[in-house]
This record gives structure tokens, C-alpha cells and sequence, in this order.
């Protein structure tokens, strides 16, 4: 047993900055409290010394450090421990295992087992690990399910959106998040968007965010053609004519390939498709009429062209969503139409190389409809429309029996403008009745104006994309992981105290 002056001098001596981060960061928490034993094994394969020998003097080293520097030995375990917490809990989530609880609960039950000093070759040190795992469970568990409640998360929905491009305001970051923090953080900024100086800068910011996702469902309107809309078009309207003036361009350029060459199969399916639907004789008659109308009198020298072709869909696509309305008899009618418009498509695809490109136009001009239509409604905001204005339209356009499509939440552009009703709100940014009885105030005292200068200069940097509303919402994103990445490591801490009597360790 070494003299005690010994231990004491070997207990003050310094010890090695470097080394000793690199164990407690990395070892320590990157391991989960199994860097010691690790590192121990290495040095075992080429130190004369036995594995106990080693591990003892690894830990004793840690404590050392952790005497003489605290802040640097638990500072930097707590953010070594941190990325392996979170890529864990990941990983966790990915088996199936749900609960921000269950997964610190396992976390820190591996973290305390590894901080614990047990041998695990004793039936009394495999007790003491037992026993630093499950207290550090519960610990682990109660503080990541309490960060999950109580500290902000963004909403999955909010993410969705920032993917696609759309700068979200703190506020609208955390509309619909999980957790009290969320809630605290959205309604304290609704309730500033009122404040007398500081409510302009949030509600000119909102504008900008509704402008942008304008742009995001014109985007994903033309995705079929894979159209990029510049970056240099910055309004919704300018966003609009870019593409009506683009995909004008691209179907005079296909309409232009597209005919067919032989229609005799085409007449004799049309006719066949008749006679063996469930028609009687005068509707068959009226719909051969049609037929007649808008394709057989458009053959000439037994060729259809690109514009005919066009046409005739266009035409069919009308005459189905009108007869089927009417349900009934006529509704049969109407599907009747929808069936010679597939006949038709499907001689287009074998008679041209290009059909596809056709498709893809059409199904563009299906998405802009409803873009179209929540245009006319925001006319008085330069055409800028709300999600509540979109979804509107998109009912209004769907063309399935009972709006199934809506029902069912598979209506174009329909669930990206739920998503942004979710987290925008339905209602256009508005400058607030406060701030306007306040500057009608201000008219009439103009000392009052000097009130508003902190507020609104503090909102207006908040507000600012690159020095305040992406680090505010940063910095607030990354307090509730941070908390969870840390659960295990305070829980073994509580459980497991490292910083242990130094000279009995030596006895």
C-alpha cells in the first residue's frame, strides 16, 4: 500500500490536459462511461501490468482531473456523451422503440452500468452495476421525458416546411409542437404580432413567409416538368407568369409533334367501348354524337393532329366531370366519356414517342388550376393568397364523385397547403388594431413614438433572417435535444458520483 504522502503528492501533481479531455470526451462520454475499461484493455495488450492494475490507474487519473479541473472534465464528458445520446436514441426510434422517456430510460441505464465501478467477475461488483444502471435509468428516463414536455421542439410540420424552402418565424417554427415550450414560444409571438412598435417587424416577416410559400406550391405545380422557377422572381404574380408563360412555350412545342397517323383503330375501339356499355341505345346515340363533334370530324385523310388531339381531351375530361354531376343515368354517360378520353390516351401513347411529355403538361395545367383560383381571391393582395384561399379552391376544383379526392387528402398541392395552414395560420398578416389606434395616438402626441423605439428595434432584429430569426430559432431548436443528450449522463452522475474518495481508492 503506498505511503500517504505519496498518494497525496500523486493526488496535486498535475495531470495531462490533453490526455485527460481526450479520455473523459471520448472515453467517458462518447462510450458511455466504458473509456476507462477500454482503454484499460488496449494498454493490457502490451503492458506487462495486469487489466485491474490498469483500469485502477485509468480511474484514478479521471478522478485526479476531475479534482483539478471540474469544468473541463465534466464539460467535456457532457459533450462527448451528447452525440452518441442522440445518434442512440436515433437509433432507438428506428427499432420501433417510441417515448423520449423509454429512450433515455435505456440510455441511462447503459451510461450508469459503465460509470459504475463493479467487477464483473463478482457477484458483488455485477450488483453495484446493476444497481448504478437502473437508478440511472429512472433518472435518465424522467429527465428526457420531462425535456420532451416542458422544453420547445419544432414541429415535424414546421421542418417539412423549412425543407422546401419557406423561412419560418420562432413562433411559426414551434405552431403545433409537442411541448409546453412550443406552445409558450407561438403564442407569446401571436400575442407581440399586436404590440405597439414591435408587432410591424414580425407581421412584414410572416408577409414574406406567405409570399415564399406562394412560390413553394407554384413550385411543386410544375415539378412534372422539372421547371426551376428563378430565384430572381420574387412575388407570387411574377412566379405565376413565369410559368404560364413557360409551360405555353413547352406544349406548343410538344402539341406541335403530336398526331396520329391511323385512326381506323381508334374508331372501331370508340364504337365497341359504346355498343358494350350499359347504355341504352338513345344515350349510346348521344354520345356518338359527341364523338362525331370533337374527334370523327376532325380526321382528315384518316389523321388526327396535335391541337385536334388536344382538343378532344380537353373536351372529353369537360363532358365526364359534367354528365357525372348529374349522377343518374347521365352519370353513366359521363363515365362513358371518361372511358373514350383513356381510348384515345392510349393510342396518343402507342402512336407517339412524346405522349408522355403531354401528360406531364396536362397534369401541370390540372395543378394550376386551384393556384389560379386563390389568385382571383387575393386579388386585393396583389394575388398573394392565404392557405385557407388554396384549399378552398382545390375543393372547388376537385372533379371526383362527392369530393372523394379532398376527403381523402390526395387532391394536388393538397396536403403541402394543409401542412401550411398548420403552421402559417389561414388568416393574412395584418398590422394589428393596437398599432393603429397607437399611431392615430401618435398623431396627436408625438412624444409617445418614443415608446415604441426599444420594442420595435429589438423585434426588427429578432426578426432579421441572418443575425436574429434563424439563430433565435436555432438556438430554441436545440435546447430539447441538448437536454435529452445530457439525461443519461446527469442520471449516472446522480446514481454514480465519480468524484470518489481518492485515498481510499488507493488502500
Amino acid at each position: 500500500m503506498p505511503a500517504p504522502q505519496a498518494v497525496e503528492y500523486k493526488r496535486q501533481a498535475p495531470v495531462n490536459i490533453g490526455t485527460n479531455i481526450a479520455r473523459t470526451s471520448l472515453g467517458q462520454g462518447l462510450l458511455f462511461g466504458f473509456g476507462d475499461e477500454v482503454e484499460a484493455f488496449a494498454r493490457s495488450l502490451y503492458d506487462e501490468r495486469d487489466y485491474s492494475d490498469i483500469v485502477k490507474e485509468v480511474r484514478d487519473e479521471i478522478d485526479v482531473f476531475r479534482e483539478q479541473s471540474p469544468v473541463a472534465a465534466y464539460g467535456s464528458e457532457i459533450i462527448g456523451s451528447i452525440p452518441t445520446a442522440l445518434l442512440g436514441g436515433a437509433g432507438l426510434a428506428r427499432l420501433g422503440l417510441k417515448g423520449a422517456g423509454k429512450i433515455g430510460a435505456i440510455e441511462g441505464a447503459i451510461y450508469g452500468a459503465g460509470t459504475s465501478e463493479g467487477d464483473v467477475t463478482t457477484a458483488e461488483g455485477l450488483q453495484q452495476r446493476a444497481t448504478g444502471a437502473g437508478t440511472s435509468a429512472v433518472l435518465g428516463g424522467a429527465i428526457s421525458k420531462a425535456a420532451s414536455k416542458v422544453l420547445p421542439i419544432k414541429s415535424k410540420q414546421a421542418k417539412e416546411l423549412q425543407k422546401k424552402g419557406i423561412p419560418l418565424t420562432p413562433g411559426q417554427s414551434f405552431r403545433d409542437g409537442p411541448s409546453i415550450g412550443s406552445t409558450l414560444i407561438t403564442a407569446l409571438e401571436d400575442l407581440s404580432t399586436s404590440y405597439p412598435g414591435a408587432g410591424a417587424p414580425i407581421q412584414a416577416k410572416r408577409l414574406d413567409t406567405l409570399i415564399q410559400s406562394n412560390k413553394v406550391l407554384l413550385q411543386e405545380a410544375i415539378e412534372p416538368l422539372g421547371i426551376k422557377i428563378p430565384k430572381t422572381v420574387k412575388t407570387g404574380r411574377e412566379a405565376y407568369e413565369y410559368v404560364d408563360d413557360i409551360i405555353s412555350k413547352e406544349y406548343d412545342n410538344i402539341v406541335g409533334k403530336l398526331k396520329l397517323n391511323n385512326t381506323t383503330n381508334l374508331q372501331s375501339r370508340i364504337l365497341d367501348s359504346v355498343e358494350d356499355s350499359v347504355l341504352d341505345a338513345k344515350e349510346q346515340k348521344k354520345v356518338l354524337t359527341y364523338v362525331d363533334k370533337f374527334i370523327t370530324n376532325k380526321i382528315k385523310d384518316g389523321k388526327l393532329s396535335g391541337q385536334d388531339l388536344k382538343n378532344a381531351q380537353t373536351e372529353l375530361r369537360r363532358l365526364n366531370i359534367s354528365f357525372v354531376k348529374k349522377g343518374g343515368f347521365e352519370g353513366e354517360i359521363g363515365l362513358q366519356f371518361k372511358t373514350i378520353k383513356q381510348i384515345l390516351e392510349d393510342e396518343i401513347d402507342i402512336q407517339n414517342p412524346n405522349a408522355s411529355e403531354l401528360v406531364k403538361i396536362n397534369t401541370v395545367y390540372r395543378n394550376l388550376i386551384p393556384l389560379n383560383d386563390a389568385m382571383q381571391q387575393a386579388v386585393i393582395n396583389e394575388g398573394v393568397f392565404t392557405p385557407a384561399q388554396l384549399l378552398r379552391a382545390i375543393r372547388k376544383s376537385d372533379s371526383t364523385i362527392r369530393k372523394t379526392g379532398v376527403i381523402k387528402g390526395e387532391a394536388p398541392l393538397q396536403a403541402t397547403a394543409e401542412t401550411m395552414q398548420n403552421v402559417l395560420g389561414s388568416g393574412f398578416p395584418e398590422s394589428g388594431t393596437a398599432s393603429r389606434l397607437l399611431a392615430q395616438d401618435i398623431i396627436l402626441n408625438p412624444l409617445k413614438a418614443g415608446k415604441l423605439v426599444v420594442p420595435g428595434l429589438a423585434s426588427e432584429l429578432l426578426m432579421s433572417r441572418p443575425l436574429g430569426m434563424s439563430p433565435t430559432t436555432g438556438l430554441l431548436s436545440v435546447i430539447e435535444p441538448t437536454a435529452r443528450g445530457t439525461a443519461p449522463f446527469v442520471g449516472s452522475l446522480t446514481s454514480n458520483n465519480p468524484t470518489k474518495d481518492f485515498n481510499n481508492t488507493n488502500n
